[in-house]
């Protein structure tokens, strides 16, 4: 599907280097990116262990993963993807969230690249709070299921790579630059969709799937803040790319540089291994058609099983070791994952063992392509958006429901019921809203995009069957993760939460697909001039169509106009203030934080002080038992006056306005939510009552 275009004034070096750019750029930081993975899960995270790492993996990857090209047409996209992705940085680095509280994952893989700026893992000592917290049953030195107490150390929650890739931000821009690294993330994994856009089509037509991700709601709105997803679609779509490069180049090298990326989703995200399993089966298909010599075949496939399944294990281990009670909690989710990766595993190592010239295993798939002939794929091609129409279709006939009774499900149906009441729709706490989840794909991608992307499914199935090899790859990699989370998304399904779902390979992939298909539906034009013309304006409604999710017009809402909020507000902005302004406070001293959780890990990482966290208002013996624990007397913080024993009348020392976006359910966020905290503090007295402090200097609302 590659063309050629009338050569520019861009040759030579610079030209070659241009054109090379985007890929140079996504080798950086992925590079940078398995380093810190690496290192944080050996507990090795410095700035010593993890940069020269890095650039270790950067210069033997320069040359075989991103060589120079020629061609000047590419090095005038190569120029025009890198402008625009750099603007886009600058953007998005202004506007960068400020995720510091703990509602949700964003808060603690902020603060956990915060702490490991300066400490080589992300265990937290507990620094005395466990004997202190021993005053009362309803004192922690832990808060909730992000921060979990594992013997003297506090383990934040989740998978290790991301913060560890964020605190490389703050080894060269301090705070601001851990609150902005995973930005870059984001830019990265635009320029990753561009260089596999590149593989199939010209380098200019590759422009528009990436500028099309670029300017999505998701992209955006989980670039600005610490999710996983950015850097999780990073490592999927360069795991593809360098697969599809390798089975074209006959490449060992570039197959296991892919493994490497596939399998080590799962230092971002525990489930990262859906994902991976589909790009090892579509890699194994592709080999098993591949016009080459049956013993690289065999051994380009063994490489890319093993070495996929031994980072994908790694992965599993470092959350393990570093996120123990989180493990623990998602055990059965996650050993039945691995289970299915080391049975995919076997099976296709099993099958590979029989591409010999004697019993030639993997001539049987070749054959069964040689009698479905062009009808029989397009068959199967039309099969595969079929079911993909049915999963569209589900709202018209069904309405999913949660089924079991945990205590867990419990929490999920009343955080569901109170987003429900709060937008004045039908109180159904146990719906989970599956059957919207491809309806929740065109709140980001227009239904325009939704179904050219479907339709260059189908296609890219027909081209697998009709024997193009590395169409199984892209096929393998998105079909797995996106028929899974289509049935069964198994998250609270408020946006923009619940596409995190469908970030990393789902969106992406539609996108790289639309851009297939429009490819093809204009090449059955007749006549050179209609194509070029027909592409064109193909290529900018798939980047303009996107920004029409940016604004809803109602004219019979109380406001008319709206605009997505993830896109023009600062997310959380005015807690890095808050946070600070109570360290200041602090001196170093412990803390006794009553009655909120959110800010546990906030005061724990930034203050870097012992923290106790009191669900229930303490008395003063209690307050009294925690100082003896410390041998000092602690500092006080709460936000409820009359939870504390106070010497005299407090005043209010802080009060701080903090802006999120609103939850909201079947539609994007257009409000912003503003939540006021309201601070008493004081220092414990030997009786163990609180003596108030005074107020702390204005500042200005955020």
């Amino acid at each position: 599907m590659t063309t050629t275009v009338a050569p520019g004034r861009l040759d030579g070096r610079v030209g070659a280097t241009l054109a090379a750019a985007p890929e140079r750029l996504v080798l950086v930081v992925t590079a940078v990116a398995l380093a810190a993975g690496a290192m944080v899960s050996l507990g090795l995270h410095t700035w010593w262990t993890v940069m020269p790492l890095a650039v270790v993996l950067i210069a033997v990857a320069w040359r075989p993963l991103a060589p120079l090209s020629r061609a000047p047409h590419d090095a005038l996209a190569g120029l025009m993807v890198v402008a625009g992705t750099a603007v886009w940085t600058v953007v998005n680095v202004a506007l960068a969230a400020e995720y510091m509280l703990v509602v949700r994952d964003p808060g603690f893989l902020t603060l956990s690249g915060l702490w490991l700026v300066d400490h080589p893992s992300t265990d937290i000592p507990a620094a005395g709070a466990v004997e202190a917290a021993a005053a009362s049953s309803s004192f922690l030195a832990d808060a909730s299921e992000a921060w979990n107490l594992n013997g003297d150390m506090i383990q934040p929650q989740g998978a290790k790579m991301l913060p560890a890739t964020i605190a490389v931000g703050g080894w060269f821009a301090g705070d601001t630059g851990v609150l902005a690294a995973n930005v870059v993330i984001g830019a990265a994994g635009i320029l990753a969709v561009y260089a596999l856009a590149r593989c199939f089509l010209s380098p200019m037509a590759a422009l528009a799937p990436a500028g099309a991700l670029a300017l999505t709601v998701s992209h955006i709105g989980l670039s600005r803040p610490a999710y996983t997803e950015p850097l999780a679609l990073l490592l999927a779509i360069a795991g593809i790319l360098y697969a599809w490069r390798g089975l074209t180049q006959r490449s060992t090298a570039l197959m296991a540089a892919g493994a490497i990326c596939a399998g080590a989703t799962t230092l971002v995200r525990i489930d990262g291994a859906s994902g991976a399993m589909g790009t090892m089966a579509g890699v194994a298909i592709a080999l098993a058609v591949l016009e080459a010599p049956r013993a690289w075949r065999r051994r380009a496939l063994t490489v890319f099983v093993v070495v996929t399944t031994v980072t994908l294990a790694a992965g599993y281990a470092s959350v393990a070791v570093w996120s123990a009670a989180y493990f623990e909690r998602l055990a059965s989710e996650a050993v039945a994952l691995f289970a299915a990766v080391v049975l995919v595993a076997v099976v296709l190592l099993a099958w590979g063992a029989t591409w010999t010239e004697r019993r030639r295993g993997d001539a049987w798939l070749t054959g069964v392509s040689r009698r479905l002939g062009a009808t029989g794929a397009w068959i199967v091609g039309g099969a595969v958006i079929a079911v993909m129409a049915l999963f569209a279709s589900r709202p018209l006939w069904t309405t999913v429901h949660r089924g079991d009774t945990t205590s867990s499900q419990d929490f999920v149906n009343g955080v569901i019921e109170s987003f429900q009441r709060a937008q004045g729709l039908t109180v159904d706490p146990t719906r989970t809203y599956a059957e919207s989840t491809v309806t929740w794909l065109s709140y980001y991608l227009t239904w325009p995009l939704i179904v050219l992307g479907i339709l260059g499914l189908g296609w890219a199935t027909m081209r697998m069957v009709r024997r193009d090899a590395p169409w199984a790859v892209l096929v393998g990699s998105v079909l797995a993760p996106t028929v899974l989370y289509l049935w069964k998304p198994n998250i609270v399904p408020d946006q923009i939460w619940a596409i995190r779902r469908f970030e990393p390979v789902t969106l992406p992939g539609l996108l790289l697909l639309a851009g297939a298909a429009a490819w093809w539906l204009t090449s059955l034009l007749r006549g050179t001039d209609a194509r070029r013309i027909a592409r064109r304006v193909a290529a900018v409604g798939m980047i303009g169509l996107p920004l029409t999710t940016w604004v809803s017009v109602q004219p019979t809402a109380e406001f008319p106009l709206s605009t997505a909020v993830n896109v023009t507000t600062r997310e959380m902005i005015g807690a890095r203030d808050m946070i600070d302004r109570l360290c200041a406070l602090d001196q170093g001293r412990p803390i006794v934080l009553v009655g909120t959780s959110e800010l546990f890990g906030g005061l724990r990482t930034v203050c870097d002080v012992p923290v106790v966290l009191a669900l229930a208002p303490p008395t003063a013996a209690q307050i009294a038992q925690m100082a003896d624990a410390w041998g000092e007397q602690p500092l006080v913080l709460t936000r409820t006056i009359d939870d504390v024993p106070w010497t005299d009348a407090p005043q209010t020392v802080l009060s701080s306005k903090v802006r999120h976006s609103t939850y909201t359910l079947q539609a994007l966020p257009r409000t912003v939510s503003v939540r006021t905290y309201t601070w008493y503090a004081g220092t414990a007295v030997e009786s163990g009552e609180v003596a108030p402090l005074s107020a702390l200097p204005t500042a200005s609302a955020p």
